[in-house]
């Protein structure tokens, strides 16, 4: 008789922990801007060109590349690792050059990013195309990516480069208060 209560009460503990793992999940889940630095800024005219002035500091030959941006602490970095595999992966396969940005230290560029992981798309005439998340979502899994669509031949920031801000996941924001 007392067997008969160990799948429901399997069941019932089961169904507890996932509730709890949910739960954790979705209050660890941060906007990419939070302070909505990021948003503002991009409202300039200028954003787009100051923003590549700043990488060039850290590399001179950006024309053509995709721009990974991390810091050495953020576990969300290894939450992404497989989605930022498959960009660096799309980005060989278009001919851009991966470069890698760690942000540990203070800087004009830190003041631009506010959360990492992140990345930017500079296209083949030097213009910032994409800036933003990997990918929206807890996970940021590769079915959720925002970034793959600005990776390509003849992908050309005409009118423009796409910011995106307003996305909420798995980030370790740089500027927090």
């Amino acid at each position: 008789m007392k067997f008969k209560w160990l799948p429901v009460l399997l069941i019932i503990w089961t169904a507890g922990l996932l509730l709890a793992v949910l739960y954790a999940a979705s209050n660890k889940a941060k906007y990419f801007d939070p302070q909505n630095v990021l948003h503002q800024s991009a409202l300039s005219l200028s954003f787009d060109t100051v923003f590549v002035e700043a990488l060039s500091q850290y590399n001179s030959e950006l024309t053509g590349s995709v721009i990974h941006f991390q810091r050495s602490d953020c576990f969300c970095q290894t939450v992404a690792q497989s989605h930022i595999n498959s960009v660096e992966k799309l980005a060989e396969n278009h001919q851009f050059n991966n470069v890698t940005v760690t942000l540990d230290e203070p800087g004009i560029l830190k003041s631009l990013v506010p959360s990492v992981p992140a990345v930017a798309v500079i296209d083949k005439f030097g213009k910032l195309n994409y800036f933003g998340p990997y990918s929206s979502g807890m996970f940021c899994t590769e079915g959720d990516g925002l970034v793959e669509p600005f990776i390509g031949k003849d992908q050309s920031a005409k009118t423009g480069a796409t910011v995106i801000s307003q996305s909420k996941g798995c980030y370790c924001n740089l500027n927090s208060a």
